[in-house]
């Protein structure tokens, strides 16, 4: 497998970067400006909805919790891992998903230190910093993998799949995201910076995956096929 060049991935992480870097500009420059329009844009999605509606989005926050991402990570890893036979995907899925949503997360919390909102009442117990959000981090790093090795295994056998993967992968990000919002315990600006976050450290490890694992798979296959064909 011909290794593709890695200034694509740089230039695509360089961009996905962009709005987490300008989110943090704007608030070392005018903080109030960005509060103001995050408290605009949060009292909208608050607690819009019904009672049940409520329950139904705090479902959605639970899957990401730690408590949800680390038996998803797991789950995506056994599967992955039994498809490949591989041992390096399994550890490159842990890598991507659990570091980037947790010490990466949790470094640049504890360095910016911005507290939850307080304008409105939170609809679940969550302690911590707010920027960025780690739902939102982790939601495109687990869904994103999931996403990414389901079409490296299975674009050949099914080549019409990749909108629906797409779509269905926007909707969990989005979900997960908005649950954030809705239960009162982010700005939307955590969101995004969260996606932003996300968004550059899954390029990134995909990255490291095209260079270091994908052509060791192609080769550990393609010494077994000769070794099948040579008995």
């Amino acid at each position: 497998m011909k290794k593709d060049p890695i200034q694509p991935y740089l230039i695509a992480s360089a961009i996905t970067a962009i709005p987490f870097i300008l989110i943090c500009l704007t608030a070392m420059i005018d903080v109030d400006f960005l509060t103001v329009i995050d408290q605009s844009i949060g009292q909208h999605l608050y607690q819009w909805g019904p009672a049940p509606f409520t329950t139904f989005v705090q479902s959605f926050t639970l899957i990401g919790n730690a408590q949800g991402i680390i038996p998803l990570t797991l789950i995506i890893a056994g599967i992955f891992y039994y498809i490949s036979r591989k041992w390096q995907i399994l550890l490159w899925i842990v890598f991507t998903i659990l570091v980037g949503a947790g010490p990466v997360v949790a470094l640049i919390k504890n360095i910016i230190q911005r507290a939850r909102p307080s304008y409105v009442p939170h609809l679940v117990d969550q302690g911590g910093y707010s920027f960025p959000s780690g739902h939102a981090t982790g939601a495109v790093l687990a869904w994103g993998t999931l996403a990414f090795l389901t079409w490296y295994y299975f674009k050949d056998k099914y080549p019409k799949m990749m909108p629906y993967l797409i779509g269905f992968t926007i909707f969990m990000v989005v979900a997960i995201s908005a649950s954030r919002l809705y239960l009162g315990v982010h700005y939307l600006s955590d969101i995004i910076a969260g996606w932003s976050i996300g968004a550059t450290w899954l390029i990134l490890c995909l990255n490291y995956f095209n260079l270091f694992i994908a052509d060791r798979i192609a080769l550990e296959d393609e010494v077994k096929d000769n070794n099948l064909k040579e008995k």
